[in-house]
């Protein structure tokens, strides 16, 4: 597959990260190019050979490159700072065109679609006609749009460019180096609290944070790290999900520098969810431990060291102990239909849209109002859950009950099917090489768990920056495909060839 497979070992690895280093350099200076007046055609002709040739030689570094301009929301950020044309940003899924070429006309290899994608197109066609019976169907095709694009879309381009063992490896590294980048620029903002700027549009904050009270006795504010993606919560759910991804590879790999780096990485990022102060990603990480322990996934002994590092990051920021002690105050909500004064207002007005999310399902339990427009029906039905009043429009809050109001039970029941899909592939897959390659287990597990944080945080966070969700379950969905007992028939005749024996390369790419 490489034109350099010859080569030296530590030469092939300055080959590799030296040109992605390049081309998203070349990705980079093509925008600022274009923002200083420049001809955009000029430039093309001088860059554009220089990329498809590095395509040609190294397809797999331009997905590299684009799960971490993707994942870091770097293009979204130099668009909303720095005037970036929202023309090429959208250009940024693209990148996977260049694999894709080169596996589909260089390599005359077939297009792969898993099962899970048929139940993602049966999820897209359902929100299709919903659009047919929105309230607005202008405003909800927009929205479907937009969902096909950085759903469907890039479901189909990155499994099909994450198709062997080691772009799969290196498509994991490229989303923990994204998440040690974003966790050292919001910890740096934290530590020296310099919340002032937004470090360009990287370290995004809710300056209205929460009220801390100190060793004094006095209450301070508390401000909260939105990161680059400029949602606080989102932000903790993203780099949440990359901590079983970051544990994987440090356990996993067999390079010391490797391992020390992947510990790193995944320190960093567990600093970048830490400052979100989060309560609703504190609950999914739990609910998803619950879980793993339940398929048997985690030994006494790792509950025993998970509890002490999480007694030992209360004791390091014990601003997250207040922040979780005030969830106690949902059982109020049990208690008492109008709410109360001591109940955190955050708390009342999500319960309210949940209600109002679960009666629009009750009314419009099929197809649902329409893709997007859950948010021009909140207030109308928040007001019959009586916690509190809502004011403007309102997303769901809750994963499940957003896409059943907007897409019906049909279209829920299509999402979480296909998750349901991967899920089993990737618990048969660690099942399978359990004993007789550990590695291959890992990453099946550890997948599986970032699943499972997304779906138990998703219960505070509606389905929305899905281009995220989408890239995270490709790269699972590919993971099942590589490793999993039919790939060879999906793939096409000289693809089954080559890809036969996902032990062996995954197992000896490192040595």
């Amino acid at each position: 597959m490489e034109a350099s497979s010859n080569k030296p070992d530590i030469q092939q690895i300055a080959f590799l990260w030296g040109s992605w280093f390049a081309i998203t350099c070349l990705w980079i200076l093509a925008a600022f190019y274009v923002l200083s007046g420049a001809s955009p055609i000029w430039l093309g002709i001088v860059v554009l050979p220089v990329v498809l040739v590095a395509g040609y030689l190294k397809p797999h570094l331009a997905t590299f490159a684009c799960v971490f301009l993707i994942y870091s929301n770097l293009p979204v950020v130099a668009a909303q700072f720095h005037g970036l044309p929202y023309a090429v940003v959208a250009l940024t899924p693209a990148m996977l065109l260049l694999p894709l070429g080169y596996f589909l006309w260089v390599r005359e290899e077939g297009i792969i679609f898993p099962w899970e994608g048929m139940l993602v197109v049966g999820m897209v066609a359902v929100q299709a006609f919903g659009v047919m019976f929105s309230r607005d169907p202008d405003e909800s095709f927009s929205e479907l749009v937009r969902a096909i694009f950085e759903g469907l879309g890039l479901f189909f381009l990155v499994i099909n460019a994450v198709r062997t063992p080691e772009i799969l490896r290196g498509s994991l590294w490229a989303i923990l180096a994204t998440g040690a980048f974003m966790g050292a620029v919001t910890g740096h903002q934290y530590l020296t609290n310099n919340y002032q700027s937004d470090y360009g549009g990287l370290a995004q904050a809710d300056q209205l944070g929460f009220g801390e009270v100190n060793e004094r006795g006095v209450t301070i504010t508390r401000a909260r790290s939105a990161g680059p993606i400029g949602e606080k919560n989102r932000y903790a759910q993203n780099m949440l999900m990359l901590l079983p991804i970051g544990i994987c590879l440090a356990l996993s790999e067999r390079k010391h520098w490797l391992k020390y780096l992947a510990w790193i990485a995944t320190g960093l990022t567990v600093v970048g969810w830490a400052v979100t102060f989060s309560r609703g990603s504190v609950i999914g990480l739990a609910g998803a431990i619950v879980i793993a322990v339940f398929l048997g996934y985690l030994k006494p002994r790792v509950l025993g060291v998970m509890g002490i590092t999480a007694v030992l990051f209360v004791a390091i920021m014990p601003a997250y102990r207040e922040r979780i002690t005030s969830l106690m105050a949902a059982t109020q909500l049990i208690s008492s239909t109008q709410g109360s004064e001591e109940v955190d207002g955050s708390l009342r007005s999500r319960a309210t849209i949940m209600m109002a999310a679960a009666n629009v399902i009750a009314e419009n339990p099929i197809l649902g109002v329409g893709q997007g427009m859950f948010p021009s029906y909140a207030r109308e039905y928040g007001k019959k859950s009586g916690y509190s009043v809502l004011q403007g429009n309102w997303e769901a809050h809750n994963l499940y009950l957003g896409i059943g109001a907007d897409s019906g039970l049909l279209g829920l029941s299509c999402f979480l099917a296909a998750l349901g899909v991967v899920i089993v592939r990737l618990h048969r897959i660690r099942r399978q090489y359990l004993d007789s390659n550990p590695a291959i287990a890992l990453t099946a597990t550890a997948l599986v768990f970032t699943l499972l944080i997304y779906l138990m945080s998703g219960m505070f966070l509606h389905f929305s920056y899905i281009r995220y969700f989408w890239l995270m379950f490709a790269i699972a969905s590919a993971t099942a495909t590589i490793f999993g007992p039919k790939a060879t028939s999906i793939l096409g005749k000289q693809g089954s060839q080559n890809y036969s024996d996902p032990i062996h390369k995954f197992t000896n790419q490192n040595e």
